[in-house]
């Protein structure tokens, strides 16, 4: 957690923080060079300045709430993202230019694979916590829609085997 502590301190320009505990949003909020944030959780509001923090939105919205290539920095906790996980890559390729990091329970094959596809960096910065470098990458309609596609069948073949083993 101090390595993600650390890595906070040093971000800047636009960040968008999903499920993130309070003394990272204290550690937000406390820097200068965040030039806006917007945070995916439900217990923020009220908490902060109504200037700092712009908004609070739902993981579904990201991509109808962000236009292409605004955020500079995403900040993720594993936990809170992976139901979500399907759309999320898609549209944190989409919405994201910088960086993009993964804290908590994270599966190291999983997001490899799904970020695999978009040609970016995976680097392992501790046990707990994934950069991905999205500076590089190119999404298409075609190709998110295709592998939109893979997942389901791959999801399907897992549901009925699943059910064939019980």
């Amino acid at each position: 957690m101090n390595k993600l502590k650390t890595i906070v301190k040093k971000l800047s320009g636009n960040v968008l923080g999903i499920g993130l505990s309070e003394d990272l949003t204290t550690l937000i909020e406390n820097n200068n060079n965040i030039i806006e944030c917007n945070l995916l959780n439900s217990y923020v509001k009220g908490k902060f300045k109504k200037s700092f923090f712009k908004k609070t939105i739902r993981i579904k919205k990201i991509r109808k709430v962000f236009k292409k290539k605004k955020i500079d920095y995403i900040v993720c906790n594993y936990d809170e993202i992976s139901n979500y996980l399907n759309t999320f890559v898609k549209d944190s390729i989409y919405i994201n230019k910088g960086k993009i990091y993964f804290y908590g329970n994270v599966d190291i094959d999983l997001l490899k694979l799904k970020y695999g596809r978009y040609d970016v960096k995976i680097n392992l910065v501790d046990k707990k916590i994934i950069e991905i470098d999205t500076s590089l990458a190119k999404n298409n309609f075609f190709k998110d829609n295709y592998y939109r596609l893979v997942d389901f069948k791959n999801h399907l073949i897992e549901i009925i085997g699943d059910v064939l083993m019980n």
